[in-house]
Formats: structure tokens, sequence, C-alpha cells
């Protein structure tokens, strides 16, 4: 390999440097003994060793790979975390794997890693300018990853706390890595070189890779069964007992007629205003809106069903279709089984966290004893997941603010659980390095999981807590 780079005094490239790179601030503090290996153009390989002196072994003073154009390579590690050559990358950097630590990585494109992405210790950094992708991202507590662009990982694991994201969902480090790269720290007296808690081996992961072995464990997406659905809804038709049921879903409010909601940009309103001032007969009724029409379904007396349908144009009439043929009903009645699933979903996950539970853990004597400020900015950590809480009050701007209890998972994204509803909890999702919640919507069902896992975590570690 040595061959195909030039062996540079350090300050001969300093033009090079990207901005803001280790290298542009400290290349001046190193002799010309010290060598940057160069390489122009790009460059494939097999495999990649930073430690010292490994892969130029008759030039053991380099101390940097530069690479000037893009950088493929299956497996790029080092041992050593105390300290281990840089690499610069002014393309793209593609790889099977990476584990590293004690250097600079500096990527001016996009850094693309087919399976794991691995810092260790507080003597690295990585530097992505473009956007970063990853099947697994092996977090500790102090390797810096500081990437410009987009982030892109489907899962996330921390070797200190032992816990993760997998696909959205909260996972064990243990369900993600093999068996082979833990240890059992209580059958091994020299426990140095182990991550905390877990008895994660750094060099056995590098071990692994070098040997072109991978270290994850066989398991994907479609592998995560879903639990069967208990159906709220049976079947899709459009009639008096569906009306009435969602009228009775656990979205209608206790002392409102009506709920509404929006999904994927329809919106719909479902209520049950008395016909009479003795309210002796419920009009029950369904309103719907998308881009192009207004739809209208209500109950007769005789509990016969009617459909209206108008343009959204100013000024358009309310067309009778209830005696349209089916096919020529498409749209509504696309829109009526969104309607249903979307209820489905509530039926299922809406119960499944009780008011009560809430109300209990905001009023323990642990929450209590917690000042506001406390409450808002410190809480409890479980592993690498944060619980935060705010008491119901009225703000300086006269607002109110329901009570709520906030969870920050591992790969910063953040679950809130609020008492807004006297039926039952609402629940709201904030991305990753995004602000402001967002309603989840009621056809992810993969969030709606993700939310209930971490509560019921959450509450798990409450009673330990409050024992």
């Amino acid at each position: 390999m040595s061959n195909s780079f030039q062996f540079i005094p350090i300050s001969q490239l300093s033009d090079k440097y990207a901005e803001g790179s280790w290298w542009a601030k400290f290349y001046h503090d190193f002799s010309d003994e010290n060598l940057v290996a160069y390489y122009e153009g790009d460059l494939t390989l097999h495999a990649l060793n930073l430690d010292w002196e490994q892969p130029f072994p008759q030039q053991k003073e380099v101390i940097l790979l530069f690479i000037d154009g893009n950088f493929t390579v299956d497996n790029l590690y080092n041992q050593e975390t105390d300290g281990a050559i840089g690499l610069m990358v002014t393309g793209n950097l593609s790889a099977k794997n990476i584990a590293v630590g004690g250097q600079e990585i500096y990527v001016s494109g996009n850094l693309m890693v087919e399976e794991i992405l691995c810092g260790s210790y507080n003597h690295g950094e990585t530097i992505v300018k473009g956007d970063l992708s990853a099947a697994v991202l092996v977090q500790d507590d102090e390797y810096k990853f500081n990437v410009d662009g987009k982030k892109s990982i489907s899962c996330i694991v921390n070797v200190w706390a032992g816990d993760g994201v997998l696909y959205g969902l909260p996972a064990g480090i243990h369900e993600v890595l093999i068996d082979e790269v833990f240890v059992d720290k209580e059958d091994d007296e020299d426990d140095d070189e182990y991550e905390d808690e877990v008895g994660f081996c750094f060099g056995t992961l590098v071990t692994v890779m070098k040997e072109g072995r991978s270290a994850l464990k066989q398991r994907n997406e479609s592998d995560m069964k879903e639990k069967p659905v208990p159906l709220y809804f049976t079947h899709n038709t459009i009639n008096a007992e569906n009306i009435l049921k969602l009228t009775e879903c656990i979205l209608m409010p206790q002392d409102e007629p009506s709920f509404d909601f929006q999904e994927q940009g329809v919106l719909f309103k479902v209520q049950k205003e008395p016909v009479d001032a003795d309210g002796d007969h419920p009009n029950l009724s369904v309103y719907m809106k998308d881009y192009l029409h207004h739809y209208f379904i209500w109950v007769e007396k005789d509990l016969s069903v009617g459909l209206l349908r108008r343009t959204v144009e100013e000024g358009s009439e309310w067309e009778d279709i209830t005696e349209e043929p089916q096919e020529e009903q498409a749209e509504i009645r696309d829109r009526w089984t969104m309607l249903l699933t979307c209820v489905n979903m509530a039926e299922l996950y809406l119960r499944n966290i009780e008011v009560q539970d809430v109300q209990d853990i905001l009023q323990s004597p642990v929450i209590q004893a917690m000042s506001l400020e406390e409450a808002e900015d410190d809480g409890f950590w479980d592993g690498s997941k944060c619980y935060t809480f705010r008491q119901a009050r009225t703000d300086e701007d006269g607002d109110y603010l329901h009570a709520r209890i906030e969870i920050k998972t591992p790969d910063e994204a953040y679950y809130f659980y609020s008492l807004e509803h006297g039926a039952y909890v609402s629940r709201h999702y904030q991305p990753p390095e995004q602000y402001g919640r967002h309603d989840i919507s009621f056809l992810d069902r993969r969030r709606w999981e993700a939310s209930e896992q971490y509560f019921t975590r959450f509450k798990q570690f409450m009673t330990q807590k409050m024992e």
C-alpha cells in the first residue's frame, strides 16, 4: 500500500487541511519529521488499521492519512484508543464497519457505514461535513460525532447504559451485538478494558472486524413481529352501527359533542349533536374534507345513512350521492376506511396508559419534592433515557399548561404524555434534532408502539423509585 502514497512533511500540506479540523489548527505544533501519507484520487481498500506504524511500518513517522478523493474500505479500525493515526478524506467515506478512537476522522463529504460505526474513549472525534448514514451507531458517553448534514441511523446503542433504539423501538445492546463482544465482568478480574455496566469490549469488536466477521446479530425490521390487533371496527361498512361506535370511541371528549383530527391531509370530524332541544334523537354525523372535496355522512331517524359531497371551490353546492353506485363513491369510502383505521389505532393504544397512573406518578412524593426548576431541567436518568416532569400550572402569559411527563430517548427524540383529556393520556413526539412536539400519526403504528414501550419502562423505573 505504501507505494501508492506520497510521504510529505506535515507542514507542506497546510493549505489542504480543512478549516476547523485539528490539523488546520495544530499542524504547526509538529516538526517536519512528522509525515502525512498523501493519496491523490479515489482509493479502495479491503481494510485499514490506524494504529501507530501499522499501515506504513517503514514510515513510522506517519501521523495522518490524507485521501484527496473518495475512500471506500470494508473495515476501518484501531485497537489503541489513547492515540492513533488521523484520517482526512476530501470526498465521501464508505465503509462496511468502523471502530476507531484516539484521533480525528474528518470527512468533507458523506460518511456511509453499512453495519457498525463505533467511536471509543474521549481522545477522538469524527467530523462529517455532509450526511451520516449507518445501520448501527455504538456510542459511549465521551466520543464525539459532529455531523453538519442529515443523520440516518437505524439503531443506536449505548455501551455505558446498555440501552438504545432499534428501528424506533427501545432495545438493549445485547439484542444488537453478538455475545462475543461482551464479557461477564464478575468472572473477569481484569476488567479495565471493558466499558462500564454491560461488559462491552471494544478490543474484541475490533478483532471481529479484523477477521472479516460481522458483529451484528442477524435481525432486521421484518423480524420484529407485531402483536395481534383487537379491532374496534370489524368491518368498514358505512352504516349507523359504525357511526354510533365512532361517537362512543375513546377520542370523544366527556364534555364535548364532537372530536376532530387530521391525518395525511384529510380533516375528520365526528359529531353527536341532538336534533331538537330535548335531545331525543341524536344526529350522528361524520364530516371529512380533503384537497378536492367536502364529504358529509349522517344517520336518519330510521337508521338509514345519507351521503353528501361538494367540491372545495367557493360557492359549490352539496350533491346527494347516497344512491350512486359504489364505484362512484370510491373517494368517500377510502376516506371512511382511513377514519375507521385511525380510530382502531386510538382504541388499541390510548387505553393502555391510564390517566390515573400519570396522576399518581406526578403526585408522588419523589416528584413533589422536586422544585419546579429541577423538574423541568433535571429529572431522572434511567440508562441513557431521561425523564422530566411538568405540573399543571398557568404561565406568565396566562396560558394554562397541562401536566406532562417527558421521556428523552437514547437517540435524543422526545415522547410527551400529557393530561389534556379526561378519558386518555395524550401522546406527542419530537424527532431528534428538531424542536416542537408533533401529533403522532394514527397510521404510524411503530411510533405508537415505541411510545407505549418507553412508558412501560418508565413506569417500572418510577415504581422502584417510589418504593
